[in-house]
């Protein structure tokens, strides 16, 4: 995802802005930023200290920028070939599955479960996730979800948090399908 996010800001924003990002950032993280691994786990904390840089810097502290960004970020980390799956699928079956890409992404005690509420809306439920407090990592959560389900039917969902707490939340998503 780092390497995502390097490509997409530079792309969108220019070298100057990714530079002014950088200087804002403590040296643990600028070296994760510089040469991100695909295969390479890193702390959560680094993902926090550069998503609120990046909400402060690049959003001047927008969120709905800072979600969209987040979608966009997202969209461009779906390789081509994972691009081919959700085309073959629709957005409820790709929400669905987030518990399993939440799985290969990410480690800690934290789970994700899926339902359909009686209103047919998707719900996304993230429980013992400790960074369920901090809104830009529930605007990252809503982003991320918004681009899976946006790769397979090209149309956005509504979507919001629907609860959350210090430990857990829940996403909401209406598809039109």
């Amino acid at each position: 995802m780092f390497e995502a996010a390097r490509d997409y800001m530079i792309g969108k924003y220019g070298n100057k802005q990714w530079d002014e990002l950088m200087h804002k950032l403590p040296r643990q993280t600028i070296e994760v930023l510089e040469s991100p691994e695909i295969t390479q786990w890193y702390a959560e904390s680094e993902m926090r200290r550069f998503a609120h840089v990046v909400f402060e810097t690049i959003c001047g502290e927008d969120e709905y920028q800072f979600q969209e960004l987040t979608r966009n970020v997202a969209l461009a980390a779906i390789h081509r070939f994972l691009r081919m799956i959700p085309d073959l699928a629709s957005g409820r079956f790709v929400l669905r599955n987030i518990p399993t890409f939440f799985g290969r992404i990410r480690r800690g005690v934290a789970t994700v479960r899926v339902e359909t509420d009686e209103d047919g809306r998707v719900l996304i439920h993230y429980s013992d996730y400790r960074y369920c407090r901090d809104r830009l990592y529930r605007l990252m959560a809503l982003g991320s979800c918004e681009a899976a389900a946006y790769a397979a039917t090209d149309k956005l969902p509504a979507a919001k948090v629907e609860t959350w707490d210090r430990s857990s939340m829940t996403l909401a998503f209406t598809l039109d399908e």
